[in-house]
């Protein structure tokens, strides 16, 4: 099989920029988050704009990890638009990449973030107004299910409905805790109550993220890790259905080996989900130290992504789609609480064929950073991390 070498280049910009040697295909470029950010996220709008959250350290205090998430658009790999602040208040940063904030976009263009603050226990939400040049003030989100919150959420939406979930209960009681969400049918404008839209059965594991997005306006799929009798921490994926009737209905997908994990231990990880061309979900995540990707609708069986570089763990996997059907994943080796890792990547063809590109020089993911993949309008792949 061909393979499309990756080389190093120097570009307008002072941030490290990585393309393809040869044409033919999508070029793959990886550079620095702007702003000397950390935990960059990318989402992309249902006409083909990108757009980041990363968190950005306050400049009178660089010593520190307190700083404020910050948003731009992206216009391509060398051009972003300004930075417009998101969080109202400062916050200290977790540099583990479970607690990273999150970034959704409704149909009209409106953007919908949540982030978590360890030292307030709590999440908080701010949404930007319709031309994402300002945010309004955050709000908080746990009430009545704030024990034991210690990871990030996840924020999805769709048409006018919006969902925020995150994880809650006694910390040493992991396999009763469940999964929290509260709903919005205008936008964002307000939020129900919070609802417990798990099986408390299956528990969830206390410090490992999740991912979730909507199948429709009124379904939404949730991918979490559970802490069955406390070890068994599978990858669950959860449809939550009857949104808009407010007459929740649940049903969980079969649990395939390739999703099972028993652990004593917590494993710290995270998921990330995005549509293919034909308006299909899939899922990237961890099992037993390896990335697995795996078709929500069921057109595919879950499947090792990657061998590593060497007998290291894989982590925090991002996945994105361009307009060609084409399909890049991201995730990071070598990773510890404060090493961002090694970079490393995958990327397939339309039909699921692996595309053959290969990183030819080490490429090391920002301290207390992670990658994140989006694809750009002109079908090209943008790696930040």
């Amino acid at each position: 099989m061909f393979k499309k070498i990756l080389r190093l280049c120097y570009c307008f910009t002072p941030l490290l920029t990585l393309v393809l040697a040869e044409t033919g295909g999508a070029e793959v470029l990886i550079q620095r988050t702007p702003d000397s950010g950390l935990q960059p996220r990318l989402i992309q709008g249902a006409e083909g704009s990108v757009h980041l959250l990363y968190f950005k350290k306050r400049l009178d205090r660089p010593a520190a990890r307190e700083g404020n998430l910050y948003y731009r658009p992206v216009h391509d790999q060398n051009r972003f638009g300004p930075p417009v602040k998101v969080s109202s208040q400062a916050f200290n940063l977790q540099t583990v990449a479970i607690s990273r904030a999150a970034i959704a976009i409704d149909d009209t263009g409106r953007l919908h973030v949540m982030w978590y603050v360890a030292d307030a226990a709590q999440y908080f939400y701010a949404r930007s107004n319709l031309e994402r040049t300002l945010f309004e003030s955050q709000r908080p989100l746990a009430s009545e299910f704030r024990e034991g919150v210690d990871a990030g959420g996840d924020v999805a939406a769709m048409g006018s409905s919006i969902a925020v979930v995150w994880g809650a209960g006694a910390l040493s009681r992991e396999d009763e805790r469940t999964l929290i969400a509260r709903f919005s049918t205008d936008g964002g404008l307000s939020f129900g109550e919070e609802l417990q839209i798990s099986d408390q059965q299956l528990g969830a594991c206390a410090c490992c993220s999740m991912a979730v997005d909507f199948l429709s306006p009124d379904s939404l799929a949730v991918a979490y890790r559970s802490a069955v009798d406390g070890i068994g921490r599978h990858m669950q994926v959860l449809t939550v259905a009857g949104i808009l009737d407010h007459k929740l209905r649940l049903q969980y997908r079969p649990v395939n080996a390739l999703q099972e994990w028993e652990a004593t231990f917590c494993p710290l990880s995270t998921n990330d989900i995005a549509y293919d061309g034909a308006a299909q979900p899939w899922l990237v995540f961890e099992t037993m130290g390896r990335v697995v990707q795996m078709s929500l609708r069921e057109l595919s069986r879950p499947s090792w992504l990657g061998e590593p570089f060497n007998e290291t763990r894989q982590k925090n996997p991002s996945v994105a789609f361009n307009h060609h059907g084409e399909r890049l994943t991201a995730w990071g080796e070598s990773v510890s609480h404060s090493r961002g890792g090694r970079l490393n990547l995958r990327s397939f063809d339309a039909d699921g064929v692996e595309m053959g590109y290969r990183l030819t020089e080490e490429v090391q993911i920002a301290n207390f950073s992670f990658p994140a993949v989006a694809a750009l309008p002109d079908g090209n792949f943008l790696v930040l991390h």
